[in-house]
């Protein structure tokens, strides 16, 4: 296979075996007792949040309970098809609910109709909605979704870093943890193996440094080995202009007026020194706070 031009990999090429599992199986594996806790809640009809970062797993463990439990109820598992309407019409279409009127010359359903047809349907029982990214739901759909609460709606939510109310504030919730450093490490071989690749031991453990506990990474990673796209050039990291000299520099200017103001005896310029000062922390404490919730993915 050959090197895009400036790799530093250490590959070489391989015989992929007919055995290998691919990273969405072992994803399965390693998430099972994850799966059998929400299928378990789900069966006392109990609805669910389920939260993890983007890459952790939750459209692989959404899918994977939507084909345990299909023999015992009508799934559907939907992501915001980016408007409200359409991800009604794919729901509908899962639920086998129809999407036009009956009469003799069928109209399509509004959205209104299609929220209406939907949630009696739910209302019978042994139905159950999957929202995959359901953080991305737009208001109108939440709102709706606690319409279906009220009834006998049974609903599984994938989200990260939902917004603290509406829908999301009713759930009960629980929380993917990172996958384990073995487990991280078998994935990366497995994708690995399956695009023909063997990597330099020393190599691998660098590239397991920049995934944490995250499986989507853990596969990027390798692709990214593969076409000699280094660290310095993922966009997985974000850059900061950090703001601490410039807020150093303002608190020292800041006293030096106060104590200009005490030596001259001026009250006014002594306030405005303090005053000042105060707002110099708080922007501090604010620049601070932002920055340390902006962090890598599988950190």
């Amino acid at each position: 296979m050959a090197q895009p031009a400036g790799s530093h990999s250490s590959l070489s090429v391989q015989v992929k075996p007919a055995s290998a599992r691919d990273g969405s199986t072992l994803v399965v594996e390693f998430r099972e007792d994850d799966i059998s806790q929400v299928i378990g809640s789900l069966l006392k009809g109990q609805s669910l949040l389920v939260l993890g970062e983007a890459g952790s797993g939750k459209s692989i463990l959404g899918l994977e309970i939507a084909k345990r439990l299909g023999s015992d109820y009508q799934v559907a598992i939907a992501s915001y098809a980016g408007s409200a309407k359409q991800t009604l019409i794919a729901i509908a279409e899962s639920l086998g609910v129809p999407i036009e009127t009956s009469d003799e010359r069928p109209k399509p359903l509004t959205a209104d109709q299609l929220r209406v047809e939907i949630r009696d349907d739910m209302n019978c029982g042994r139905r159950l909605l999957i929202a995959d990214d359901a953080h991305r739901w737009p208001a109108s759909l939440r709102y709706w979704m606690e319409e279906l609460l009220r009834g006998k709606g049974l609903l599984l939510l994938l989200a990260d870093r939902p917004p603290a109310r509406d829908v999301f504030l009713k759930l009960p919730r629980m929380e993917l943890e990172p996958l384990t450093p073995d487990e991280i490490r078998t994935i990366m071989y497995a994708e690995a193996t399956a695009q023909g690749m063997a990597i330099n031991p020393a190599k691998f453990a660098d590239l397991q440094q920049r995934v944490g506990g995250n499986p989507a990474l853990a596969k990027r990673v390798v692709h990214e080995e593969l076409l000699g796209i280094g660290e310095e050039m993922s966009t997985d990291h974000r850059q900061y202009i950090d703001g601490t000299p410039f807020l150093i520099a303002s608190l020292s200017a800041v006293g030096i007026v106060r104590f200009i103001g005490i030596g001259l005896g001026d009250k006014a310029l002594y306030i405005v020194g303090g005053v000042a000062t105060l707002l110099a922390m708080t922007l501090r404490t604010l620049f601070y706070s932002m920055n340390r919730k902006s962090t890598r993915l599988g950190k």
